[in-house]
């Protein structure tokens, strides 16, 4: 079973590296595809399948005074740009922008953030996008901190193209375990991995000497049948993607 392997990148440069260490795909920001998109389009690089925050990172969906209808050509304008590259999937990971308030009552902003995933949705429904939304733990946001909360939530939002996905570093704090993968499995559609001991805010792509064992999480993944997209982390280099590409071969022969 054949897995593409992602890298986050930031700028051309890193699309250049990304490239040059044998990566399949690169993952960048909207914002990054929206100001660069046409240089690294003219020199062929490979596309952007997965691309992530689809809004600027001072943007809070949840805050007072977030008015929908003022970002929608914003929205319109960024998910132009990314389908565009190529595309497909657009992941938001950002859970600053969905802190609930600790005071009063919270279900007009909830209802906020599912007025804005469905403008997001029906947005991204015309370029063939599905929007993926990240359960993040309570050091990152008060809200959608489960695989639990995001499968009572992202149904209510009507959209067919909404989903969710995972990345390793957050599993303890959502408290999702590898043997869950198969109840959620419909709702793991893209994945992001990086070395899960480094809790600081950082991404750090998993390393030979880390001291992390990850086959237990690849072949997880394995076994609900998981062939789509792996991203690793903006300091991935080759030798981190050779190191992960002997993870996943390691994890099918332990299965």
């Amino acid at each position: 079973m054949s897995i593409l392997w992602a890298k986050m990148v930031e700028n051309l440069a890193d699309v250049k590296r990304a490239v040059s260490d044998g990566f399949d795909r690169f993952q960048p920001t909207i914002e990054f595809l929206m100001t660069s998109g046409e240089e690294f389009r003219k020199q062929g690089v490979v596309i952007p399948e997965v691309c992530s925050s689809p809004l600027p990172p001072d943007a809070r969906v949840t805050q007072m005074g977030f008015n929908i209808y003022v970002w929608t050509e914003y929205l319109k304008k960024a998910v132009r740009s990314a389908a565009a590259q190529g595309c497909e999937k657009l992941t938001w990971s950002d859970g600053r922008a969905r802190i609930l308030p600790l005071e009063g009552d919270v279900s007009l902003v909830k209802e906020q953030v599912l007025q804005f995933l469905y403008l997001l949705c029906e947005i991204a429904e015309n370029f063939g996008i599905t929007v993926l939304v990240e359960p993040l733990g309570p050091r990152r946001t008060n809200f959608l901190n489960s695989m639990e909360e995001m499968a009572d939530f992202l149904p209510l939002v009507g959209k067919e193209n909404l989903s969710s996905m995972i990345s390793l570093r957050e599993l303890s704090e959502i408290g999702l375990k590898t043997e869950e993968f198969e109840r959620y499995a419909r709702l793991i559609t893209h994945v992001q991995m990086e070395n899960p001991l480094v809790q600081d805010g950082r991404r750090l792509a998993p390393r030979r000497n880390d001291s992390y064992d990850y086959v237990p999480f690849l072949r997880a993944l394995r076994r609900i049948g998981y062939k789509m997209l792996i991203t690793l982390p903006e300091d991935a280099d080759v030798d981190s993607l050779e190191y992960c590409r002997e993870l996943w071969d390691a994890a099918d022969e332990a299965t």
